[in-house]
């Protein structure tokens, strides 16, 4: 094909026919710049059915992913109001008539309301895509807004843990002193079969101001600890919502 069209183009400069020879470059040129042009069609189709297949295998694993971590964080949720309810349930037990007061478990009450559960978040593919181009080639731009939402919510539901953690070791460290930990403790994985033989008032902290003041205080942090967890919450739905294929 090419002698072909360099005998063309030789034949036209020996007939000395060099407007016909100019017609025939431009043409030349012309057929070049097509043929770049397919060539550089075929290799973007090419690339965007590579960066679909990467696509299509980012979101399933991300659907895959928060699927668990939705059954876990509801898990969560719900050992956390639990909590609550019973710290709820401590503070009106607060200043009643003690004869009143010893019907009830305290044990297990103070027990209860340590007993949340954190939430252990995997997010392997999420950080893949923000540690790569990935993210930027996701189609839904919904979902890209959303995964960069994870990030901040998933912050804020650290922070607010980590005050919560605070405010259990301050209770704990409240009964230290005025509440025998044993008795509590024979409802977790110590698991003692008898309370604690030394003599001690345990009652008397439902009488006092400042164990009032730390369970409330407790609580609060706990409730605001549940609401970041239902924040995050929609945005697990809302990421599964916009990765379903």
């Amino acid at each position: 094909m090419l002698k072909f069209f360099r005998k063309i183009r030789q034949n036209l400069l020996t007939d000395n026919k060099y407007s016909k020879y100019l017609l025939y470059a431009i043409g030349e040129i012309i057929l070049v710049v097509i043929g770049i042009l397919i060539a550089l069609q075929v290799s973007n189709l090419n690339s965007e059915r590579i960066n679909d297949r990467e696509e299509v295998k980012a979101l399933n694993s991300l659907n895959a992913e928060f699927s668990i971590n939705r059954a876990l964080m509801n898990a969560s949720i719900k050992s956390i109001e639990s909590s609550i309810n019973t710290g709820k349930y401590i503070m009106s037990l607060i200043n009643t008539d003690l004869n009143e007061l010893k019907t009830h478990n305290t044990d297990s009450l103070l027990f209860e309301i340590f007993e949340y559960d954190s939430f252990n978040i995997t997010e392997n593919s999420i950080l893949e895509l923000m540690q790569s181009s990935k993210l930027q080639n996701l189609k839904n731009d919904s979902l890209r807004t959303r995964i960069l939402e994870w990030s901040q919510k998933k912050s804020a539901l650290i922070n607010t843990g980590e005050s919560l953690k605070t405010k259990s070791e301050y209770l704990v460290n409240y009964l230290m002193t005025r509440y025998p930990l044993k008795n509590i403790d024979a409802y977790g994985v110590l698991n003692w079969d008898k309370p604690s033989s030394i003599k001690n008032d345990k009652y008397a902290i439902f009488y006092d101001l400042q164990f009032e003041n730390i369970i409330d205080d407790y609580l609060y942090n706990l409730v605001n600890y549940n609401t970041r967890f239902k924040e995050l919450q929609v945005t697990i739905d809302n990421i599964i919502d916009k990765s379903t294929l």
